[in-house]
This record gives C-alpha cells, structure tokens and sequence, in this order.
C-alpha cells in the first residue's frame, strides 16, 4: 500500500509522514532526501549547482537508498550523504537540482524501486501528482506561509541561528513559488487527494485526522 503526502515547505509532511507511518507499521520515505543528497554530491564535487538548468548535464550519478536502523539513508555513486542532507547550504542549492529533467528521472526511478511492493508513506512536493499518481490514499497537506515560517523559526533559533523570522518568511515564500512554477512536476494538490490543512491543527491532530481516512 502506498499513501503520499505532498505539500509545500515547511508544512510538516516529515513529522507527519514519520508518525502515520509508525501508527500504520509501515515504511517512511522521504523523496526530498534523494534530491538533497544529489545536490550535496554535487556540491561537494565542485559542480556549480547554481548554474544548473532544465536541460543541463550532470555528472553520471549511481542513486540509492538503505534502510539503517529504521533511517532512510542516501548513497550517491555509494558514499553516504544523510549526515549532510539538512545543511543550510543544501537547502539554498536544492531547488536548483529539483528543477533539472535528468535529476528527476533518476530520483523518480530510484523512488519507484524502492517503493513499489511494499506498505510505506512517502512525502514530497510532487509524490501524488507525478511519481504516484495511482498511490491508494493521497494527501496534500497545506498551511499558511505565517505559520510555515513561525515553525522554522522556532526550529533555527532551537539550533542558536541568527536567522530572522522576516527571513525565513521570505525564503518560504520564494520557494513556493519556485516550486509550484517549476515546468517539470510543479507543486499543486494530486488528484483525488485529501487536503488537509495544518495551520491551526497539532501534529497529533493531523495525523489523527489522515488516519480517519486510511482503511487498511
């Protein structure tokens, strides 16, 4: 059984997608995951990840997915990037990678190997819509860009950054729009998805309410 959540940044599809799945028993997987650990491949190799365009060549990639103790855990050409996946650097440089066709036909396939065939939810921006659109209950988890930004906020000061809620705001704000005008796989609600909208709902709530609609 495949169940996707699919949202803008920032909207909690991660905490939700971890706790749904530990409720069901099934597999959490997070697509973004494999685009962060493409970009951080890159980006470490020296690959000008801010140049990369549509139909720009990339290095040649072996893309992989482990599951360690529970932990999703991505290899690009078998190193290990999962340590650097949340680095702020990461996060500017992503959208850049999500934008790129021969980037997304090797995160669509990896995620289509490694999710066909068994119970497990999976969380992105273009799960639903593109990668699976016959998956057997989607989601699309929405909230406001105010609250979006507050929970980031919260969570970069927690770490001691110098970070501005303004900032954060703005940043939100650029990558929905990044997102949703993208011509590859833009950002929008899946067919026949369950919207449900976070901003004044806990998580336990959230994942209450999505279980509701869940028969297994």
């Amino acid at each position: 059984m495949i169940i996707t959540i699919d949202g803008p940044a920032g909207s909690g599809k991660s905490t939700v997608a971890k706790l749904l799945a530990e409720k069901l028993n099934f597999i959490h997987f997070n697509s973004g995951s494999l685009y962060r650990g493409i970009t951080a491949h890159l980006h470490s190799n020296n690959f000008n990840v801010e140049q990369i365009t549509k139909d720009s060549a990339i290095p040649t990639l072996k893309l992989s997915i482990k599951m360690i103790d529970g932990v999703q855990h991505v290899y690009v050409n078998n190193i290990d990037y999962t340590p650097q996946l949340r680095d702020n650097t990461i996060s500017t440089l992503v959208p850049f990678v999500g934008a790129n066709k021969f980037c997304r036909v090797l995160i669509d396939e990896c995620q289509r190997n490694f999710c066909n065939n068994n119970n497990i939810v999976v969380e992105g921006r273009d799960v639903g819509s593109h990668v699976f659109p016959h998956a057997d209950v989607k989601f699309y988890l929405d909230c406001s860009v105010k609250e979006r930004a507050r929970r980031r906020y919260l969570e970069e000061k927690a770490k001691n950054s110098n970070v501005t809620l303004k900032d954060i705001e703005e940043q939100i704000i650029e990558r929905d729009n990044v997102d949703k005008n993208r011509d590859i796989a833009p950002l929008i609600v899946p067919e026949n998805a369950i919207i449900v909208n976070s901003s004044n709902l806990s998580v336990a709530q959230v994942v209450a309410t999505m279980q509701n609609h869940i028969k297994l």
